[in-house]
């Protein structure tokens, strides 16, 4: 699920909410509730997610869910469908980075949008855990824990992005943790999600906006 308090989430939701309603793919839908706040808004929305059990509460509660194993399987959708495709928290999952983006681009039309999130390997706290010889957070060097087995700074993922037909227009970030996070976070300390809008560079989660070019 979601919790909407995340600035992560609501900086999203601001961004979606300033273009015109269309139609929305959620990759890494989860159980739907995203999606059905879009719906809700006059959006025409699928999901994709890897949990069977997840797709089903997405099904019934009126999204166009499928099972989708993106380390596995393609997008299950026609070429140049939807108007704005949503991936949060999703591409640092994957092992072929390139592939995924090469059928995200396929799915959407021409003039259509990307809005991916992923964590950001250079956030300020990394920074200075590396400098302390001390393993970055939300970076695994196996499959346990997150499964997260890919790593992002803002300019590779723009590079990435520009490499497979997409032109940033918007970075933001959730919040900067100059305090560690096993401390404090942007839901006990709503205030902080300022620092991630001026200095999104260094904020724990990248938030990228990009046009299909």
């Amino acid at each position: 699920g979601y919790n909407w308090k995340e600035s992560r989430l609501k900086k999203c939701f601001s961004l979606i909410e300033s273009m015109p309603a269309g139609s929305l793919l959620d990759i890494g839908c989860a159980n739907g509730s995203w999606g059905r706040e879009w719906q809700r808004r006059g959006w025409r929305v699928s999901g994709l997610e890897v949990n069977p059990d997840q797709v089903k509460l997405a099904r019934d509660g009126g999204i166009d869910a499928r099972v989708c194993d993106l380390n596995r399987d393609t997008i299950p959708f026609q070429d140049n469908q939807f108007d704005l495709i949503f991936a949060g928290e999703v591409i640092e999952h994957l092992v072929d980075t390139d592939g995924f983006l090469v059928d995200v681009r396929r799915c959407c039309k021409p003039g259509g949008k990307l809005l991916l999130t992923t964590p950001n390997l250079a956030s300020f706290e990394n920074r200075v855990r590396l400098v302390l010889g001390i393993y970055p957070n939300w970076l695994n060097y196996n499959l346990q824990g997150s499964g997260h087995v890919r790593g992002y700074t803002p300019r590779v993922l723009k590079r990435q992005l520009a490499e497979h037909g997409f032109r940033v227009t918007r970075h933001l970030g959730n919040w900067v943790p100059f305090i560690p996070q096993r401390y404090t976070d942007d839901i006990k300390m709503p205030f902080l999600s300022f620092t991630g809008t001026v200095w999104p560079s260094l904020a724990m989660d990248i938030i990228m906006l990009a046009d299909r070019v």
